[in-house]
């Protein structure tokens, strides 16, 4: 029998095979993390779909920001106002507040940090109003999903929202001054759009861009997390958010 398991060891489990076997297993991870983030923006598309043909919704757009390209998860066009969001899938505890340059995550026991999505999202604000002008009433949104509970997240701006994935058709609906006409509703959309019939130039500036490796970047192997610093037994590393179903590493 002990003659058995060695041949077994020798041919079952060589460096080669157990190299295979785990490239086998990222890649059922990495597919399983894709399905899950891509069923979360047909969630989140059906949702938004619900607000009605008052609301404009454009989704996934990519435009100049301030020194590079941004991407935007979705913006939302009414009379009500304008509402940019931004969409975090993490799980666990959060904790941060408007002022914090970085969130934390818990997850079970493990604490990790996360660029603030407020900030993040700011940025994203600021590329639009260099579209469409600063006249306009705009909310920053912020929606983690519902397996995230927020704890002790503080903010203070009025057109600030921080909420979970449930929220999000009451937080909009609840906002009834109307600040924007219905006709310039069409020329807000009309003016983004034509930011992005250059689309296929923003995204290659933006391919470059995430080249270069920032706190607010997506996971290069899920592309569906954020990279996030972590303390490890080594000292600090750069991991996903989605851990432990991705488990890509940057020292």
């Amino acid at each position: 029998m002990r003659m058995f398991k060695e041949i077994f060891k020798k041919v079952f489990m060589s460096e080669e095979v157990s190299k295979t076997v785990k490239e086998v297993n990222n890649i059922i991870e990495d597919t399983k993390i894709q399905v899950k983030g891509g069923l979360g923006e047909l969630r989140l598309d059906f949702i938004l779909s619900r607000l009605g043909k008052d609301y404009v919704i454009i989704k996934d757009i990519i435009v100049p920001g301030s020194n590079k390209t941004t991407q935007i998860d979705s913006i939302v066009i009414s009379i009500y106002g304008i509402f940019v969001i931004e969409c975090k899938n993490f799980s666990g505890y959060i904790y941060g507040n408007d002022k914090d340059k970085v969130w934390t995550q818990i997850v079970r026991k493990t604490k990790n940090t996360f660029y603030n999505p407020l900030r993040q999202n700011y940025a994203h604000i600021k590329a639009i109003e260099n579209i469409i002008g600063n006249k306009y009433n705009i909310y920053s949104i912020i929606v983690f999903s519902d397996k995230a509970t927020l704890k002790n997240v503080m903010i203070s701006g009025n057109n600030i929202r921080v909420i979970n994935e449930s929220e999000i058709l009451s937080t909009i609906s609840k906002c009834k001054d109307i600040t924007i006409g219905k006709e310039e509703i069409k020329i807000i959309r009309d003016k983004i759009f034509d930011c992005m019939k250059t689309t296929n130039q923003n995204i290659r500036e933006h391919v470059r861009n995430l080249k270069n490796i920032t706190e607010e970047d997506k996971c290069p192997r899920c592309q569906i997390g954020h990279l996030i610093k972590r303390k490890g037994q080594y000292g600090e590393f750069w991991g996903c958010s989605q851990y432990p179903k991705c488990k890509y590493i940057r020292k």
